[in-house]
């Protein structure tokens, strides 16, 4: 069974994914004096932004769900040269939605739970670098004055900052999957009703619990009309993104080295329809795995898949655009990721080489009871 000490990938799918991506990304920085101007290589690259959520900074004692303060200093250095445009994540989604262009490398930072290290050890390196930042947090802990969490006095005082805005999760930090849909309803309204009567309006975004939801779940927060909800699966945000389950890459202290980092801030959209399974939460074992890639990528053969507790894995194309990957083994890991990534084709001078991303996460039904998730994937 998974830990979460190693849910983000684990083993030898993070390092064959990591060394491999790596290694030619870094040939591509090598000869990249300047970053050329904007250039589309398929539609869904005009209105495109990666959105990165951290969770704890600073934080020793939970390195599952933490990453240290040097290494958060090191991304906002990164995203201070020439060629990332970091914009308020209320700007992405607007653009997104409409179809509009973004920036290349358009970027948007999101800090999960409202902890205070991230209030103590990321919001000044914000503030100090001028990048604007959204802040989900649980209303419950808050209003139990938990001791690891920011006060509503706290959250009002960054509100009236202009880098940064606050948006929810419900509000009680639980697997939503786990609880009766009356349940959710619940913790969703509650979270509503506070921010409602604290700042005066309706949030417009939502976030999943440890990303983790069930199509019911997903279909019970599209009800709820947010602007977008955001999960955890690795993969570029675009026009065409399902707006109730838009992916971030997760950044933490193990998963959180300059090398991905770079990585996946220059990372392209991979834009799949079809998926299989089309719910996160999983009965069958091995699940069936599948999608279509967009017509507008012609060349499979550059496609690889990783799934983390297993490595590398063999894909098969039964025809056409569509991708399916056959298990040969069951899963064991409580949540398992995948992650799909091919090189672009346009390769610009002065540019380095990106790559188009797609993720899932899954997560075994087997495994949902509360029991089998480790304290440490728990706020405090």
């Amino acid at each position: 069974m998974l830990t979460i000490q190693k849910h983000n990938y684990g083993g030898l799918y993070r390092g064959l994914l990591h060394k491999s991506l790596s290694a030619a990304f870094a040939l591509g920085m090598a000869f990249m004096p300047q970053r050329a101007a904007y250039a589309a290589s398929i539609s869904a690259d005009r209105a495109s932004a990666v959105v990165f959520v951290y969770q704890r900074v600073g934080e020793e004692a939970m390195p599952q769900s933490s990453i240290s303060v040097e290494q958060f200093r090191e991304h906002i250095r990164e995203l201070q040269t020439d060629g990332y445009t970091v914009l308020p994540l209320k700007t992405i989604i607007k653009a997104l939605k409409a179809g509009e262009a973004l920036p290349q490398r358009a970027i948007s930072i999101t800090l999960e739970g409202g902890w205070k290290s991230t209030l103590q050890n990321a919001v000044p390196l914000l503030h100090e670098a001028g990048l604007p930042y959204t802040v989900f947090y649980a209303s419950d802990m808050a209003d139990n004055n938990a001791a690891n969490h920011m006060t509503w006095r706290e959250m009002r005082a960054l509100r009236r900052n202009k880098l940064a805005d606050l948006a929810i999760l419900p509000a009680s930090y639980s697997h939503m999957a786990q609880q009766s849909p009356e349940k959710n309803a619940e913790a969703i309204n509650r979270a509503v009703s506070r921010y409602r009567a604290e700042f005066g309006e309706d949030p417009q975004f939502f976030a999943y619990p440890y990303g983790e939801y069930s199509a019911d779940v997903r279909k019970q927060v599209a009800e709820y009309k947010f602007e977008a909800a955001f999960s955890q699966q690795s993969g570029v945000a675009y026009a065409g993104s399902d707006f109730t389950a838009v992916p971030r890459f997760i950044m933490t202290d193990t998963f959180g080295d300059l090398d991905r980092f770079m990585l996946t801030a220059n990372a392209l959209p991979l834009p799949v329809s079809d998926i299989m399974p089309d719910n996160m939460i999983v009965g069958e074992n091995p699940p069936p795995i599948g999608f279509t890639v967009t017509p507008e990528l012609t060349d499979l053969g550059k496609l690889s898949c990783f799934i983390s507790g297993i490595g590398k894995a063999e894909l098969v194309k039964p025809g056409g655009n569509r991708v399916e990957i056959r298990l040969d083994r069951m899963l064991e890991e409580r949540r398992t990721r995948i992650n799909c990534t091919m090189p672009d084709d346009t390769i610009i001078p002065g540019q380095p080489q990106s790559w188009r991303w797609f993720g899932m996460q899954l997560v075994l039904a087997d495994y949902m009871d509360e029991e089998n998730v480790e304290s440490g994937d728990r706020p405090e």
